[in-house]
């Protein structure tokens, strides 16, 4: 007797451990797929932080388009976004705040010096780093965990220099805003490693109080063929203004720092003719393009920039890897980015070995206060 009740308490053990597992799953089919992370540190509220907006929102609308397409294997995009209010403890603070929740990658930040702050901490904490902004030579042919699609310094000096050759420019002199100095001292350095002609600096800080006459006055006097402006949009707006107002008649660049609508709201008419040199090609008509500038119209009522385009574009390339990639680690991940050949919303790229972006530089041309393409350099 004892034995028969000690079987048929063992069989309704085992049938009990049935149900619970059987409703545990159950339950666990019901619930929603769990989300993959993205973390977003860029300046929002520091000096410069509306460009961040444009930044935040490119990427805002990347995530919710592959949302509502499937999200990432049924995994929907869960996007983070951090204001690291352009400080060396902002960065801190918005790097560690973005590795406490698990993210899978982090995308920033928005200038060079700010790119290198976050990258030790970052990528020491086996996170991976992509930044559609940071173009310094101190991260180039790294094998670590950072990634860009910005193009770096060295290829824009290598561009630059071509491009003065091509236009006849025996001679140029640097509008060095030093508030970015690991971009514009990279910069500088990569074009005096493969340009031919006379490179003459005149160095300021918007940072601090920027006194515009002794700046005018020092670039004329350099006697140069052309000005490169490596400055952001609103202080190369007030140079170009400047330079207009004191007689210069030499060719004028600028870099994609500067390439913005901001720059056409603060040069005004001395806009006219500027050269841009930059990865960005105003002349886009991909359908995916067009797509994406009507959506930010659509959603945000703003137009498509230089910055939002390529925040979205960098976040679908991170679903792609996400999507490919065959362990869920963050080397695993970068091993995905750079087995990619990827056409974008703003062209073809692909990576090197080390995780740099190769992409075509284009020259880019201030006409009736737009910007328009001189093609490839």
């Amino acid at each position: 007797m004892d034995r028969q009740h000690g079987r048929w308490k063992l069989l309704f053990s085992e049938a009990l451990l049935f149900l619970l597992v059987v409703f545990f799953f159950s339950c666990n089919s019901d619930q929603p797929p769990v989300p993959i992370s993205l973390g977003l540190a860029i300046n929002l509220s520091g000096r410069g932080g509306a460009a961040g907006e444009d930044i935040r929102d490119g990427a805002i609308l990347a995530v919710n388009t592959i949302n509502d397409a499937g999200g990432i294997n049924g995994r929907p995009l869960k996007l983070l976004v951090r204001d690291d209010r352009n400080t060396p403890e902002g960065i801190r603070a918005a790097d560690q705040s973005l590795v406490a929740e698990g993210i899978s990658a982090v995308i920033g930040h928005s200038t060079s010096g700010n790119t290198l702050l976050s990258y030790p901490f970052v990528t020491a904490k086996g996170i991976l780093l992509i930044t559609p902004y940071a173009a310094t030579n101190k991260l180039n042919g790294k094998d670590d965990l950072f990634v860009r699609t910005q193009v770096n310094c060295d290829l824009y000096g290598k561009k630059s220099a071509a491009l003065f050759e091509r236009r006849h420019i025996t001679s140029v002199a640097l509008l060095m805003d030093m508030s970015n100095g690991d971009f514009v001292v990279d910069w500088k350095d990569s074009l005096k490693k493969y340009y031919h002609g006379r490179v003459d600096t005149v160095t300021f800080n918007s940072r601090k109080q920027v006194h515009w006459p002794e700046i005018i006055a020092s670039l004329p006097a350099k006697k140069t063929d052309a000005v490169l402006l490596l400055t952001e949009a609103s202080m190369s707006g007030v140079a170009l203004q400047k330079l207009e107002a004191a007689g210069y008649d030499g060719a004028r660049f600028a870099t994609i720092w500067a390439e913005t609508p901001e720059l056409l709201h603060y040069a005004g008419g001395s806009a006219e003719n500027l050269r841009i040199i930059t990865f960005i090609d105003p002349k886009n008509e991909r359908p995916e393009y067009l797509a994406f500038s009507r959506a930010m119209e659509r959603n945000f009522h703003k137009k498509a920039t230089a910055r939002s385009s390529r925040a979205y574009e960098v976040v679908f390339i991170l679903a792609d890897a996400l999507e490919r990639r065959k362990e869920n680690t963050a080397i695993g991940l970068k091993n995905a980015l750079l087995s990619g050949d990827y056409m974008t919303i703003l062209g073809h790229l692909r990576f090197d070995e080390y995780g740099d972006v190769v992409r075509p530089v284009y020259e880019v041309m201030v006409h009736d206060n737009q910007f328009q393409s001189n093609g490839s350099i």
